[in-house]
């Protein structure tokens, strides 16, 4: 039984996993999107989606207590943006495996 994982190996494997989930709902994908361009309003980003703007305001308070946008005050606006170069750069990667692969392996509804 040596190949067991350690405590902290776990943890890891357990905090990586809550990290996919923020990427795994099509409007917080969505909500990235339009964020990767530069930062928006709650109103940019409702507009740029056609999502309503409770839903978007809910993704992005989970979003942003999970650090993966942040938000700037000014005036009555709050702007958010992408928290983290990384961030782009996960959406990106996983764009280029997408488009590597067939469509049907992404169909798959097993998860």
């Amino acid at each position: 039984m040596g190949n067991l994982l350690k405590k902290e190996e776990i943890t890891s494997l357990r905090l990586t996993s809550k990290l996919f989930k923020g990427f795994a709902d099509y409007s917080r994908l969505f909500i990235f999107e339009v964020l990767m361009n530069g930062e928006k309003t709650v109103s940019e980003i409702v507009e740029a989606t056609g999502i309503s703007q409770s839903a978007i305001s809910n993704h992005l308070k989970c979003l942003r207590e999970c650090e993966l946008v942040n938000d700037r005050h000014e005036g009555k606006y709050v702007y958010y943006s992408v928290s983290d170069d990384r961030v782009k750069e996960i959406i990106k990667l996983a764009k280029e495996i997408i488009k590597e692969a067939s469509e049907e392996r992404y169909r798959c509804i097993k998860y």
